[in-house]
């Protein structure tokens, strides 16, 4: 068998793998920073440079926690890496452990300092992992340890005793001494065990602590125990010495007998319960959770990072908002948690057009903190980081890493290189002039599907020389022989055939450095509703202008229902996973709550229907009293026909044992306010207990008989996901679109899949 007759055979196997495999370029954005698409292509050179600067400065917190907060932007164009870059922090192993809280919403209309709160309480208590490890699951473990640190080294003789008795030896041998050795011993064995490298997932290895305890004889409810009457013995009797001493208490609980409900009970519902000599604000409230939080993190020395991802959607989330408001408040709510919290690293990852944009325009003491420079060891003093194009031999990396995916037991294979289909030719020109790696991986999607499966642009950008004596006026096209171009035909002319062929194996003379996007006249010949781009650039080794364009796009919606559909359910698995652990639904009271309010908001503005009944108006979040876990509710007009609109409040009814009453009672008071702003109220309660008993169902009773309208509805855990995920999905959506594009319409995508959710929030349901 001939040579080429072999490599014929490796590269035809070799395509059919990859037509079976689908393209791998396809998923060439990461949607969110715990996206498996960056797990599964990472390169760790990528932007390694900006990343080791970026765990400095969180580095900075990990050796002084009283470092004060400060803000990092790191800036680039739209599909320049960012959200790549966070996954690598959030999830990669490079350095100690950090807890990253990644707001997927913006809740505009809350008070800055709660909005925050309640990210960290969700982050704390949900299910999402970071480093393969639960958020509670290291915070609880570390803090445990430290915990049994100070207790069995602050313990007398005698307590030693009590606490590792000697087996065989009865009560009253244990009084007159006898067995202290021993227990002396195994308190000085667990100690040293206790104090071994113990970060759970980190650096080094440990003895996992439930082993630890097993071997030096003591139960997990004796450990629990000794680490409450430490607590209790040392903690201070003021309101943040009772808020630390709960939180250290329910996390020793969470840790050692994996019960999370007096946790999750108090960062809710408790912390607003406790025995105050003067009531505080909700505000006061909020700041004093806030900073007790903090301070518990500072003493474990876990640095907090909080990363605002795609700041665009964060703030532009409708655009018919003014976004120069929506920007003005999030920076200046940063701000003030700047000044009021400290040990807080904050992330911001946006659009360099974005930044440029809102930032000049805030008032000068905001400008002031954001451009505040930091010193960092090693690095010199930053502002900002600025991420660029990456270099070909990564962008290659990036290729390789991503073919050998899909190429499955055939990668690396002698006979073939490392990057086909492409040749190094192709490659090494896409990389050298498209402006971000998202424009790069796009181009090799079309490459791809033109090389595998025969169809797509070979070239999305071509060239077309057209020859002028002088480069000083733009050369005339004539208007048909633009149409001509620019109509996409059911087949390609063999003309055109012959150019993309020749493309392929030929390279092309100039490099195309950009593209400009000209909107033609209204008496221009008519274009497709994307239109192509004409500039005349002058190439760099001749005076011959060079027209450029952008092949017209399709006339099919970038997004299909059943690409929504798929998204969706992406999400949803995602959001089912961090509401899983017993305390995480209602740790996530408030990120659900501004769920059901951006769910409504989106029904309202695509016209879904429910019946007869269409939506008139919607209050994302509605705030009242002083409670701020249980004081939130959506409000919504629900219309029939040419009636008059049902103005109904619709939140969620969580709380679980003492909290229970306290959340209903809260949320009853919505219907009594003066003027009204709710006609009916409707509570989303967990199907597994609707029973309303005791003060609940006095306090349900006495409201129906002063003739308040209200109703619970059950919801799964799969509802509350949706709710959950909502907004993310949203943001996918709208990252997926060209920059400019408006979503399509959504009302099917919705009815089909909320179709149960949409009748529990509508009004009335009969039955």
């Amino acid at each position: 068998m001939s040579t080429q007759t072999l490599e014929r055979s490796v590269t035809d196997r070799a395509a059919e793998i990859l037509r079976q495999a689908g393209n791998p370029f396809r998923n060439y954005f990461a949607r969110n920073p715990d996206d498996e698409i960056c797990a599964r292509y990472h390169v760790a050179e990528l932007y390694a440079a900006e990343r080791d600067v970026l765990m400095s400065v969180i580095d900075l917190y990990r050796h002084d926690p009283k470092t004060h907060s400060e803000v990092v932007p790191i800036l680039g164009n739209k599909g320049a890496g960012k959200t790549h870059l966070l996954h690598s922090i959030k999830h990669g192993s490079e350095s100690a452990w950090q807890m990253l809280v990644t707001p997927g919403v913006y809740q505009k209309d809350s008070d800055f300092l709660e909005y925050l709160l309640f990210q960290i309480i969700d982050t704390l208590l949900g299910g999402g992992r970071q480093r393969d490890v639960r958020p509670l699951d290291y915070v609880g473990e570390l803090s445990v340890r430290q915990l049994m640190v100070a207790a069995l080294t602050d313990m007398t003789p005698e307590e030693k005793l009590d606490t590792f008795p000697a087996p065989g030896l009865g009560r009253w041998t244990r009084r007159l001494g006898l067995g202290q050795a021993q227990a002396a011993e195994r308190c000085s064995w667990l100690l040293e065990t206790l104090g071994g490298p113990s970060a759970p997932g980190g650096k080094g290895r440990a003895m996992p602590l439930h082993q630890a305890i097993a071997e030096s004889g003591l139960t997990p409810q004796r450990t629990l125990e000794m680490v409450n009457r430490y607590v209790e013995r040392t903690e201070s009797h003021n309101t943040a010495g009772m808020m630390r001493r709960a939180i250290l208490q329910g996390m020793a609980r969470a840790c050692l007998t994996r019960d999370e409900s007096s946790l999750a009970d108090f960062l809710t519902f408790g912390f607003a319960e406790l025995d105050f000599h003067v009531r505080p604000s909700r505000q006061d409230l909020v700041l004093s959770l806030l900073r007790v939080l903090m301070d518990t993190f500072r003493t474990l020395r876990i640095p907090v990072v909080v990363a605002f991802d795609q700041l665009e959607d964060l703030l532009l989330a409708r655009r018919s908002d003014d976004g120069h408001k929506i920007a003005e408040s999030f920076f200046a709510g940063i701000v003030q948690v700047m000044h009021q919290i400290d040990g807080l690293c904050i992330l911001i990852f946006a659009e360099r057009g974005l930044w440029n944009r809102f930032v000049p325009s805030l008032d000068g003491y905001i400008q002031d903190r954001l451009n505040n420079p930091i010193h960092v060891p090693r690095h010199g003093t930053i502002k900002a980081l600025r991420l660029e194009a990456p270099p070909v031999d990564l962008v290659r990396r990036v290729a390789e890493t991503r073919l050998a995916h899909a190429m499955g037991p055939m990668a690396g294979h002698r006979e073939m290189s490392s990057i086909w289909p492409f040749n190094e030719e192709q490659l090494d020109r896409i990389a050298r002039t498209e402006p971000t790696l998202r424009d790069m991986l796009q181009q090799y999607r079309h490459l791809f599907d033109h090389l595998i499966f025969g169809h797509g642009e070979a070239e999305p950008r071509p060239t077309m020389r057209i020859p002028t004596p002088e480069a000083a006026t733009p050369p005339e096209v004539p208007a048909d022989r633009i149409a001509e171009t620019f109509d996409t035909p059911p087949e390609p002319t063999t003309a055109l055939t012959n150019r993309i062929s020749e493309m392929i194996e030929t390279p092309l003379e100039f490099v195309i450095k950009s593209v400009q996007v000209v909107q033609p006249a209204a008496e221009s010949v008519p274009m497709p509703p994307v239109e192509p781009a004409i500039s005349v650039v002058p190439p760099k080794a001749s005076f011959d202008p060079v027209v450029t364009f952008a092949p017209a796009s399709p006339r099919v919606p970038l997004l299909s229902h059943e690409t929504m559909s798929d998204l969706w359910a992406q999400e949803q698995r995602a959001a089912r996973r961090k509401l899983e652990p017993d305390g995480a639904l209602t740790g996530a009271t408030r990120e659900l709550q501004a769920g059901l309010g951006a769910f409504l908001r989106l029904c309202h503005e695509h016209g879904v229907k429910v019946g007869p009944w269409r939506l008139q108006h919607v209050v994302p979040e509605y705030t009242f009293g002083e409670h701020p876990t249980y004081g939130a509710i959506s409000i919504a007009h629900w219309a029939c026909k040419d009636g008059q609109p049902w103005r109904v409040g619709i939140g969620l009814f969580l709380a679980k044992g003492a909290g229970k009453p306290r959340d209903l009672e809260v949320k009853l008071t919505a219907m009594y306010t003066e003027p009204a702003v709710v006609d009916h109220l409707i509570l989303l309660r967990p199907e597994d207990d609707m029973s309303l008993t005791g003060k609940s169902k006095t306090l349900w009773s006495d409201a129906e008989k002063q003739g308040k309208h209200a109703r619970l509805e059950p919801v799964s855990i799969e509802g509350f996901a949706s709710l959950y995920s909502f907004p993310r999905w949203m943001g996918v959506l709208m990252e997926a679109m060209p920059e400019g594009q408006p979503l399509p319409n959504l009302a099917d995508t919705i009815q089909d899949r909320c179709e149960k959710l949409l009748e529990q929030v509508c009004m009335p349901v009969t039955g």
